[in-house]
């Protein structure tokens, strides 16, 4: 075989054991893919979040008292005396001054770009499910046969 040539292998001819290896594969591929899945919509829904906050930055807001974390579990309370601009943290301890307007495009943006890879994870899974289950009727077949072929042994024998 030159190289750059892809052989390729009918799942049938291949043992029930090396069928059972690739259903474990495939398991584990989709768990990690669902995983995935489920921290790009958690990611999608901060940012969303996130949008929505900055979006409420209102002159109808300026001086209302507002909470501000500290920390996940701490916040104190404080003013909204800027309604201009928000420090967005754009990730490895960055944070970055924008205006509402700015900030608001920045997070439309995430959302979009996530939502993105979120939907090639979806497309991504359902092929893997899709696969997974024409494998398992595969071995559910091998099984079958298998134990049709012990069963008409016995027959023989016992004949």
């Amino acid at each position: 075989m030159s190289e750059g040539t892809a052989q390729t292998i009918s799942l049938e001819d291949l043992p029930l054991s090396q069928l059972q290896n690739i259903k474990g594969q495939l398991e584990a591929e989709i768990n990690e893919l669902t995983g995935a899945f489920s921290q790009m919509k958690q990611a999608q829904a901060a940012f969303r979040e996130c949008k929505n906050c900055v979006s409420s930055m209102t002159e109808a807001n300026k001086d209302k008292t507002i909470l501000v974390p500290l920390s996940n579990s701490l916040y104190v309370p404080g003013k909204l005396s800027n309604i201009d601009s928000v420090v967005v943290d754009v990730g490895t301890g960055y944070y970055v001054e924008k205006s509402i307007e700015d900030a608001a495009k920045y997070f439309e943006g995430k959302v979009d770009y996530v939502q993105t890879n979120a939907k090639k994870i979806q497309e991504t899974v359902e092929q893997k499910q899709s696969s997974y289950r024409g494998l398992l009727e595969i071995m559910q077949y091998k099984i079958t046969q298998q134990q049709q072929q012990a069963s008409g042994g016995k027959e023989k024998t016992a004949a």
